[in-house]
């Protein structure tokens, strides 16, 4: 795990996920980027897993994949994993005193679990971030008329097709909280984005 920007006071935690068959270390540089020094980021690491889609390869992920088409969904790793940010979020919280706020935020299959969790979970959080990602299916929304949400994708990405990530936002389109942007892009993450995340963090503190 590792944590950017670490203090006694912040104004927000910002819980970074990254994406499967990645680690903490790949957004260390994105993050660094958006220069907001009273923002705590903590990147924690997904545990080594079996992924059906890559023949059983095990690798760093917070959930199985079987494929792109995400028919099939793993709900108890998903489940699995939004405890252990839960978790994550409530050790952090006992070593503050001070008021702040709480934002999930993360790329591709971190970005989903970000969504995931960030819609069911019975904590307070305050902002989603999805870069490239799409939304899992939950049983029971709990808030997502309530939560600020900015997700950005790309137009040619060929992981997770634009169409299937739009798809899967039905329900939360409803919500006026609720921000799609796109750009001409893969699957990747580029520098507009940085402006686009600050923005968010800075308005939602």
């Amino acid at each position: 795990m590792i944590t950017i920007n670490l203090q006694k006071k912040p104004k927000a935690l910002v819980i970074w996920l990254h994406g499967l068959g990645a680690d903490a270390n790949d957004f260390v540089p994105f993050l660094n980027n958006l220069d907001i020094k009273d923002i705590e980021f903590i990147l924690p690491n997904a545990p080594l897993r079996p992924i059906t889609m890559n023949n059983g390869s095990v690798m760093r992920g917070w959930y199985d994949i079987e494929s792109f088409s995400f028919k099939y969904q793993d709900n108890e790793g998903l489940n699995e994993s939004k405890i252990f940010i839960e978790n994550l979020i409530k050790e952090r919280c006992d070593g503050l005193t001070s008021k702040f706020k709480i934002f999930l935020g993360g790329f591709s299959q971190g970005a989903a679990l970000s969504l995931y969790t960030g819609l069911s979970s019975n904590l307070k959080i305050d902002g989603i971030i999805a870069l490239s990602g799409y939304l899992p299916k939950i049983i029971n929304y709990e808030n997502f008329d309530e939560i600020p949400i900015i997700a950005i994708h790309g137009d040619g990405d060929d992981i997770i097709n634009i169409n299937v990530a739009k798809k899967s936002y039905v329900e939360i389109l409803k919500s006026t909280s609720f921000s799609f942007k796109s750009y001409n892009m893969a699957h990747e993450v580029i520098y507009d984005e940085v402006e686009d995340i600050k923005n968010f963090l800075i308005e939602n503190i």
